[in-house]
């Protein structure tokens, strides 16, 4: 029977508990029971540790664990008590939040990148704005006090998607509007009001950050880089997968899933401190301490090159990948086709998958600093980005061999 030692940070409710980060952090919170009778994660070469070995450990008593999602039907862990509600019902949350009564809400709920304009604008911003405000008190009273709220946001709010980012830290300016994602435009309109509520007297005083993860890829991933990459393996031709975009000199962020999780709960900790202080009358923090109000990135302080990452993937996943018969087209040769692509596909009424940014996206740099969350809240990445895609292959195919033997499609 496990002790009940680790940290405490009382009754916490992840917002979209059962998606792919979000259903991650429950695990995280309730010291990984998805490990429970499962062997350490080995490969031909090297054995790996426990995740419960490695990250910190949560107090049983201490840290209450609830998720809220639209449905709770998949990726539910014993221990952890759901509830099903939509953020942008205010009194369905009320209902939640009477029930619950947290003192941690940790917001990771939003559509995929690709969804509906109407779904993200729905859900990432007026969802989030619904969910600040019943937290902080001002659309109805659940009877308690919220003293941290965290949101997971995106480094793509600082993104043009044309300019290369190169170690960008939180100083870059929004990009806002952005006429080319609109997922991201979203992004900024919901970190916005989450930082604008911190320390706000008709927030209840609740203290806010915003936490923006660069890339999330590991178990679960279905239709993030790890995910897409997959996919690809899975069912291209082997031309295909010899095929590069570009020199292959880009560098770019992935970041796996359980260390964001465990950057949100770095934050989480350090503002239930900062609340902490305040409730005994200590000093405040300086400001290059603060982290109340603040923006962080999260990454696997890695980077490596796009193409690299795909290539390892490919050949973990299975597939032959012979890179003396890599053939580089030029980033000019390459945009030109992915133009030509999508005037073939609106001519045919579908949606091309190959395009100018997908071009784009596979030969620009794009990685970022994750310094301010490191030195403010004490965060660094457990697990390296090498066995980050070797999780992620491990759960594709385990996946995919399930859904066979349930006769249904793979991931």
């Amino acid at each position: 029977m496990a002790t009940d030692t680790g940290k405490s940070l009382g009754t916490v409710l992840v917002v979209g508990g059962c998606g792919f980060l979000g259903s991650r952090l429950v695990d995280h919170l309730l010291n990984f029971p998805s490990e429970d009778g499962r062997p350490s994660l080995s490969t031909t070469n090297q054995s790996f540790p426990t995740l419960r070995s490695r990250y910190p450990r949560y107090a049983p008593t201490g840290t209450r664990v609830h998720a809220l999602d639209l449905r709770c039907v998949r990726n539910t862990f014993p221990n952890c008590t759901y509830h099903e509600a939509d953020i942008t019902s205010a009194e369905a949350l009320l209902e939640v939040f009477r029930k619950v009564q947290p003192d941690v809400v940790i917001n990771t709920a939003s559509p995929h990148f690709h969804g509906p304009r109407d779904i993200l604008k729905k859900v990432n911003v007026e969802g989030t704005q619904t969910l600040l405000e019943v937290a902080g008190g001002t659309r109805g009273d659940w009877g308690g006090r919220c003293r941290a709220f965290v949101h997971t946001s995106s480094s793509s709010v600082v993104h043009d998607t044309v300019s290369d980012l190169i170690n960008a830290d939180e100083r870059y300016p929004y990009v806002c509007p952005n006429p080319r994602e609109y997922y991201s435009e979203t992004k900024v309109y919901a970190e916005k009001a989450v930082l604008a509520a911190n320390d706000k007297v008709e927030f209840g005083n609740m203290l806010t950050c915003a936490v923006r993860p660069a890339g999330i890829v590991g178990e679960g991933d279905m239709a993030g880089f790890s995910g897409s990459i997959l996919q690809t393996a899975k069912a291209a031709p082997s031309w295909q997968l010899h095929i590069q975009l570009g020199p292959g000199d880009n560098l770019f962020d992935n970041t796996y899933v359980y260390n964001v999780a465990h950057g949100l709960l770095c934050a989480t900790d350090a503002l239930l401190k900062t609340d902490q202080r305040r409730q005994e009358g200590k000093a405040v923090v300086l400001d290059h301490e603060k982290v109340d109000g603040e923006a962080f990135n999260v990454t696997n302080d890695q980077p490596i090159y796009f193409w690299d990452s795909a290539h390892f993937l490919e050949s973990r996943y299975g597939r032959d990948i012979d890179t003396d018969k890599i053939w580089a087209l030029s980033t000019g040769f390459a945009t030109l086709a992915g133009g030509g692509a999508e005037i073939f596909n609106w001519l045919a009424g579908r949606k091309a998958r190959f395009t100018r940014q997908t071009v784009k996206y596979s030969c620009a740099h794009r990685y970022f600093s994750c310094d301010k969350l490191k030195r403010r809240c004490g965060y660094q990445p457990i697990v390296g980005i090498e066995e980050a895609f070797l999780r992620a292959v491990q759960w594709f195919k385990e996946t995919e061999e399930q859904q066979k033997r349930a006769g249904g499609s793979s991931p």
